[in-house]
């Protein structure tokens, strides 16, 4: 099958691979060709914003090379050579970074000598996009993007509801959302994020001397991810002072001041780390934690980092999100919590009884079926 994928920059795959990404990636594994286009952004940008203004050159110098291929040693899940992978993929991925979306189709599809391709969108403000494609449209709605406090509410709402009136299938990748696009789309099926298992299960087998140099000794209250709007300071803070005896350990960039973060001895606020090396430091985690404000917005997402952290073999505790419940219904290593203080006792309890080797083991045999390349294949005879 040939896909045209209209999503955000490729190059966030090294840190913070999306599900957009694990897709695409899962696609051209199984020899399907995809043309990654990346999409505008959703708010107006800033003259006064260095990061802007450095967004913007990169736009145009990518605009200005046209579609390009992208090496099969990127498109592998894993990096690490503790991982085999074939020496070459059966498909392709062209990335494109136009100054606007070709409208009403996109040549460079048809220049890569794609057959009616499939037009998957992600980005709800191109609903115009879907509305002149060609060909087949699927719109992946995998956010509430009316509940951003960074976005307009309105027009994002509107831009949701004109990108599923326009797509011929609404995927929802968690039960909020798949009844959110349920009110007005007939053809909506739900699809789960999945996890990379084969790369996050090398946490269970690392050698005893790999512990990454800039992480604390003794034990670990980690977070992988990004932090932003949604993660809540004042939890992680409270955690913190409850295991002095821990170090609380932030791994992503940060959109957000975290000031209040870096103020406490024992928080550790690292940024960004290669994706390659999240199992490596996933591994000594003693408990990982998604301390997400619970909203309109979280009810809604369904954490990606939480199939990653417990296919490392990390037990996690979560604020009340609906799509980890699930989890914490079947497994014994995922505890949902109803308020800060029982957050607070259940990550200090895991730090104070950390799980055996063998109970981190079980824990990620338990997700080992969610893997990416089967969530796509779902995808994929859905399209079909």
């Amino acid at each position: 099958m040939d896909v045209v994928m209209i999503a955000n920059a490729w190059a966030a795959a090294q840190d913070n691979p999306t599900s957009k990404h694990q897709i695409a990636r899962a696609l051209v594994s199984a020899g399907h060709r995809v043309l990654w286009v990346e999409g505008a952004g959703m708010r107006r940008p800033s003259l006064g914003s260095g990061s802007d203004r450095g967004r913007m050159l990169r736009k145009l110098r990518a605009a200005r090379r046209g579609a390009q291929r992208v090496p099969d040693a990127e498109l592998r899940l894993s990096a690490s050579p503790l991982t085999p992978h074939p020496s070459s993929l059966p498909g392709g991925l062209w990335v494109l970074a136009p100054l606007l979306i070709p409208l009403p189709g996109i040549g460079w599809a048809r220049r890569l000598g794609f057959v009616d391709p499939v037009l998957i969108n992600y980005v709800p403000v191109l609903a115009g996009a879907m509305r002149r494609w060609g060909g087949r449209v699927v719109y992946h709605c995998v956010d509430r993007w009316d509940q951003f406090e960074m976005y307009d509410a309105g027009l994002m709402r509107e831009m949701d509801r004109q990108c599923r009136a326009a797509a011929d299938m609404v995927i929802a990748s968690s039960v909020e959302l798949e009844a959110h696009c349920r009110q007005d789309h007939a053809n909506v099926h739900r699809v789960n994020h999945g996890v990379n298992h084969a790369h996050f299960a090398q946490a269970l087998t690392l050698p005893h001397d790999a512990r990454p140099i800039d992480l604390p000794a003794g034990p670990i209250v980690g977070f992988i991810g990004l932090l932003s709007e949604w993660v809540d300071q004042a939890l992680i803070v409270a955690v913190a002072r409850a295991v002095p005896e821990a170090f609380v350990v932030l791994i992503g960039r940060a959109d957000v001041p975290v000031d209040p973060l870096k103020a406490v001895a024992n928080i550790r606020v690292l940024g960004p780390r290669p994706f390659a090396d999240l199992p490596g430091y996933v591994a000594y985690f003693s408990v990982g934690i998604i301390p997400f404000v619970v909203s309109e917005l979280t009810r809604a997402v369904n954490p990606i980092k939480l199939r990653e952290m417990l296919a490392a073999g990390c037990p996690v505790v979560s604020t009340a999100l609906p799509e980890v419940a699930h989890y914490a219904a079947a497994l014994d290593g995922v505890q949902v919590a109803a308020d800060q203080e029982g957050f607070v006792a259940a990550a200090r309890a895991r730090v104070l009884a950390p799980l055996s080797a063998e109970a981190r083991t079980r824990l990620s045999q338990a997700v080992r079926g969610e893997t990416w390349a089967a969530k796509t294949r779902e995808i994929v005879a859905l399209i079909a």
